[in-house]
């Protein structure tokens, strides 16, 4: 498509694009003159057991995008675009579209009939790459099922985390014994070298920032050092040197040299990972991330040859340096942490209090801890003290590795 039809298109639907898609639809066409078709939606309506009248509502909906050419013809483009631009990790930004050129609850409702259509072309890619269906078996369909369960007992057709959901929708996650995988490129810092000769990873963060003595980015939780350091970071043919990251996820004051002759870059901008997704349940151990990280690799190399995926990627509360002072070292969150290189990200605790009070905002003197980490996590805010979410990465040459502290070891 050219960029002129496509401003043609925008004219009538308005900017229901994601960012910088304009870029990278040159090579897509469609002469689709329907949205999604009746029988498609009328299945998964009857499959989800939505009553008559919200099923007529939807199929209005249908019949008032169909009533659109150039909406039709923009939702293949951007379905089209969307499964393989989470696969080549760009124009990734989802937002919930919402059509100019329609109005009322069709308006509202054009997302999910749109999130049906993505769920073909998905499933049209993986066939194209001879992925069986097994890989996808009910994947689109549990945030089908989620959406249409609030739909039926709400009327709010809405969604709640559209970003996060439309990797379900375009059938490009993939849950591999434990976790979910979907790809990711890496950008900004730490960047992570190795020694050639015993194999050692250090990461270095880039320069100009200011870090609190406790190793985490001032500022953070707003809390600020006046005591705080400024990162350094310089390369040259021969070296490089910058503030060492910590593996356990804290910046180091101190400034390394790194002889190139010696080290090699083994991530940096633009290097493919797959992002680690952590579903609850049971099963969060050393063994299994070792299991699930070897099935991913082995799954993506065999589908996804094209791409050189160097390891995995992941942010969590779960990865909080902090945690190793209020957990036993026995403990699977510990154990687990030491399989990765851990590095601090600027989102502050606002994850963990999500995950352990509910609500980023609540007041956790008013509840009682349940077990022993949220005894321990509470005592720490009665301190005043915070937690931070931290990122991690996992190289593939330590996959085979886990379970044995690779990167403290």
């Amino acid at each position: 498509m050219t960029r002129e039809r496509l401003n043609e298109l925008l004219k009538v639907t308005g900017d229901l694009i994601p960012e910088a898609m304009e870029e990278h639809i040159g090579d897509l066409e469609t002469d689709a003159k329907e949205l999604l078709p009746r029988e498609t939606l009328l299945e998964v309506l009857n499959t989800n057991q939505v009553p008559e009248a919200k099923q007529q509502a939807l199929l209005d909906a249908l019949d008032a995008a169909n009533a659109v050419p150039e909406l039709v013809e923009l939702a293949h483009i951007m379905a089209q675009d969307a499964v393989r631009g989470l696969v080549r990790c760009h124009a990734v930004e989802f937002y919930q579209p919402l059509p100019d050129c329609l109005t009322g609850f069709a308006r509202e409702a054009y997302a999910f009939l749109y999130t049906q259509l993505c769920v073909l072309e998905g499933r049209k890619a993986l066939r194209a790459r001879g992925i069986p269906e097994k890989y996808d078996e009910d994947i689109p369909e549990r945030m089908t099922r989620k959406q249409l369960k609030k739909y039926v007992e709400t009327g709010d057709i809405n969604f709640d985390d559209y970003p996060w959901d439309m990797n379900f929708y375009c059938c490009q996650i993939f849950f591999l014994d434990r976790f979910y995988f979907i790809p990711y490129r890496w950008g900004g810092s730490p960047e992570a070298w190795r020694n050639q000769e015993t194999g050692e990873v250090v990461a270095l963060w880039h320069a100009g920032v200011r870090v609190r003595r406790d190793g985490q980015i001032d500022g953070v939780n707003g809390v600020r050092d006046p005591e705080a350091f400024t990162t350094e970071f310089m390369e040259t043919e021969d070296a490089v040197w910058g503030n060492r990251v910590l593996p356990e996820g804290r910046i180091s004051p101190e400034i390394v040299m790194l002889d190139k002759k010696i080290w090699r870059k083994a991530l940096g901008d633009d290097d493919f990972l797959l992002a680690l997704h952590i579903p609850g349940g049971e099963g969060y151990t050393p063994e299994r991330v070792r299991s699930s990280c070897e099935q991913a690799l082995a799954f993506y190399d065999r589908y996804y040859p094209e791409y050189n995926y160097i390891g995995f990627w992941s942010e969590s509360w779960l990865y909080d340096p902090g945690l190793r002072e209020i957990v036993k070292p026995d403990r699977n969150i510990v154990r687990v942490q030491k399989q990765f290189y851990c590095y601090p990200v600027e989102e502050g605790d606002r994850m963990i209090r999500l995950e352990v009070l509910g609500d980023e905002h609540a007041d956790h003197r008013k509840l009682t801890p349940r077990n022993s980490l949220e005894r321990g996590m509470f005592a720490v805010w009665d301190r005043g003290d915070r937690f931070h979410t931290t990122g991690m990465f996992l190289l593939r040459e330590e996959v085979s590795r886990i379970g044995e502290d690779p990167y403290e070891t």
